[in-house]
């Protein structure tokens, strides 16, 4: 593996697009690049002394055809090629395979050149119409209660002036009291419908100011460790939506982890990405990644629905308006478990002014 991890080598590799892996004759993976490692949502420690079986789950492309093919040649190729990838992504990518052979040893060289990603949220189209429907029920449900919250609570203020007795006002503060936090948390429903304005905005922008709002809510007991991208460009948001759903993303992370913990945001640009039935030439990623337990497992087939919680003081109402926001930017979030790291990641299309 000399030849392939000096660091002139090293810093070559890591400035191609093409994603880059390295394996042995077995497949075991010895070597992958950046664009690899973005690829496959892990660090290089994780992917090396996999198998190349465990990354590629399923698709056109089969690693034991593969070895079958490099036995008797030295080039193997396939173009288009759909593959299930272990994220549960699928993608679409022209593969080429080379076999490098030394007196020594002998390794596979693996370049992908992804075309087209689907990202598997998009493919559960049953889940996803119920979570449309339960939104929309929701929302009716929220106009309903509204008028009803607001002539309760101003028949209690009236009472309240009428009664002399102060241990009697205590009973219509209460009413008032509850009929404020019902409002309230209508409201939180309601949230997503109220989106601003589209503009041209540096993703920077609101997500900077939902991490500041984190780190002064955890008092300095959770680090969070910045990993951004500087080319991201500005692109069509609407900030102040957009910033909620950071925030609820980051308040669920920071909540997850007992006692001092690590949040990392990282950043990246994503090129030709098939969000539901639309391919996009960019698309920004953000992830989210903490070091808590994680979502529990009989939560996760419902994780984004309207009010479902893993926490027994939880609302539910975070993850499924910072759903709604997202969809409402033709994005999509996905959740995934690799513990010790729980990642949330958000997809959001680079549009411009000319094309939102």
């Amino acid at each position: 593996m000399n030849s392939f991890s000096s660091p002139d080598a090293v810093d070559i590799l890591n400035q191609l697009q093409a994603c880059v892996f390295v394996t042995a004759p077995n497949l075991e993976i010895l070597y992958c690049n950046t664009a690899a490692e973005e690829l496959i949502s892990l660090s290089s420690r994780q992917i090396i002394g996999m198998n190349l079986n465990e990354i590629l789950l399923d698709g056109d492309l089969n690693p034991d055809t593969l070895c079958d093919v490099l036995e008797s040649a030295n080039v193997y190729f396939q173009k288009q090629a759909r593959v299930l990838l272990n994220s549960r992504e699928w993608v679409l990518a022209d593969f080429e395979v080379t076999r490098h052979h030394t007196p020594d040893e002998e390794h596979y060289i693996i370049e992908c050149h992804v075309t087209a990603r689907q990202h598997y949220l998009n493919l559960e189209s049953s889940e996803y119409s119920q979570h449309l429907a339960a939104n929309a029920l929701i929302r009716g449900l929220g106009h309903e209660i509204k008028n009803p919250l607001g002539g309760l609570r101003g028949a209690a203020q009236l009472l309240a002036l009428e009664l002399e007795q102060e241990h009697l006002q205590e009973y219509t503060n209460v009413i008032i009291k509850e009929a404020d936090r019902l409002s309230a948390l209508v409201d939180r429903m309601m949230a997503p419908n109220r989106t601003g304005d589209l503009s041209m905005t540096n993703l920077y922008e609101p997500l900077e100011k939902a991490v500041q709002l984190v780190e002064i809510e955890a008092e300095g007991n959770i680090t969070i460790d910045r990993n951004y991208d500087p080319s991201i460009p500005e692109f069509m948001l609407f900030s102040d939506a957009i910033q909620q759903a950071f925030l609820n993303l980051l308040q669920n992370a920071s909540q997850a982890i007992e006692g001092d913990g690590l949040i990392e945001i990282q950043t990246r640009v994503v090129r030709h990405m098939l969000l539901g039935d639309k391919q996009h030439p960019l698309v920004a990623r953000i992830r989210i990644i903490d070091s808590g337990p994680g979502v529990p497992e009989h939560i996760v087939p419902r994780l984004f629905m309207p009010l479902v919680s893993g926490r027994a003081n939880g609302t539910g109402l975070g993850l499924g308006v910072a759903q709604s926001i997202v969809q409402q930017h033709q994005g999509a979030i996905e959740y995934r478990q690799d513990k010790p790291r729980t990642t949330f990641s958000i997809y959001l299309p680079i549009l411009f002014a000319e094309n939102p």
